[in-house]
């Protein structure tokens, strides 16, 4: 079986590729979608690999990857024409859709949005979804029948990074001193919140380093965190690309992670750091992200309160663990994810 995955991500995430490496064992050849082609891409690109031979299923992880807001002043015309393009090269080629979001991050707003992941979903033969929450939340969303959704964990990402780093020198090379630090890293972005959790450490900062690692998605948003950030002792500034190295290093070095997105669906990043060992602090409303819970290492809050005060405090009191996570890293095992992956696209093909 040959299935494409678009689009081709495997630079910022390594989710596809640790997927496509496991769909291996199961009979699976996995190739991507790797360019972008002008006024239908899905259908040009689809097409010319259906020439070069036999594609039995397209399967879709971002769809916003092809209706990119460029602010060319053809913006609307990317978003309007997006359910055709997916229409058009679908016709022979059955699609599956991988559910990372419930809407495109930051998009919630634009005109076109929901209608547009409505319609990928609704044309898909099989969804996958990281949770039964968000299962749940799929179907009441988009008017989706169960049947068609197929839940499987997220999928282990500490595989994609270097061995962890002793705690001593994984500090000495992050320039950490002795105290409790808390990390926020991955792409600052504005849905992620950090400008609430800069506001806290402002008002009624806690005993803490708060270090935020991570490049900002524009020059401009980096400016607006440099801002918020001026003037708090307690507050360190990485705004740069982290390489895997560095990721694991600061994961290895910090005492917990923190999280305080405005809106999300499933977090990658908050996978990584539970399949780590690193406590997590983790807003209490979105029910979607399956951190295998009940766990010393998961504290929820439901606001920067004494919620927050008593969520940082359990976090803290539970040593960060590598081997302590061994059992959770199992059961989101890849070759588990990709034997119930190729089960649903043979289902799929054959329907």
């Amino acid at each position: 079986m040959k299935v494409l995955f678009a689009p081709d991500w495997r630079d910022g995430v390594p989710y596809q590729r640790l997927l496509a490496e496991a769909l291996t064992e199961h009979g699976v050849e996995v190739d991507f979608l790797r360019t972008y082609r002008r006024i239908l891409p899905l259908t040009r690109l689809v097409g010319d690999r259906q020439r070069a031979g036999p594609v039995n299923l397209l399967h879709l992880h971002w769809p916003e990857a092809y209706y990119p807001p460029l602010q060319d002043g053809r913006d609307w015309f990317r978003c309007a024409r997006f359910p055709l393009d997916l229409a058009l090269a679908t016709r022979r080629v059955p699609l599956a859709v991988t559910a990372h979001n419930l809407i495109a991050h930051n998009r919630a707003q634009e005109p076109f949005a929901l209608r547009n992941a409505r319609a990928a979903l609704r044309r898909a033969r099989v969804i996958f979804a990281h949770s039964e929450p968000a299962k749940t939340q799929l179907i009441a969303t988009h008017a989706l029948t169960a049947e068609r959704i197929r839940v499987v964990p997220h999928g282990d990402l500490s595989g994609a990074l270097p061995p962890p780093v002793p705690r001593a020198e994984a500090r000495a090379r992050c320039g950490l001193g002795t105290g409790p630090v808390v990390l926020v890293f991955g792409a600052i972005e504005p849905y992620k919140g950090v400008e609430e959790i800069l506001e806290q450490w402002r008002q009624t900062p806690p005993e803490v380093e708060l270090v935020i690692a991570g490049k900002a998605i524009t020059p401009e948003y980096e400016a607006v965190i440099r801002e918020a950030a001026a003037g708090i002792p307690n507050v360190t500034l990485h705004l740069e690309r982290l390489s895997d190295a560095e990721v694991a290093c600061w994961l290895s070095a910090v005492d917990a992670v923190l999280f305080n997105y405005r809106a999300i669906f499933t977090s990658g990043a908050a996978s990584l750091a539970r399949s780590w060992g690193v406590p997590i602090l983790f807003p209490e409303r979105f029910t979607t992200v399956d951190l295998g819970e009940p766990s010393p290492f998961v504290s929820r809050y439901a606001d920067f309160g004494r919620a927050f005060s008593l969520a940082l405090g359990r976090a803290l009191s539970t040593p960060p663990s590598f081997a302590a996570a061994a059992d959770w890293r199992a059961s989101i095992r890849w070759s588990g994810i990709a034997a119930t992956t190729a089960t649903a696209y043979r289902d799929a093909v054959a329907r």
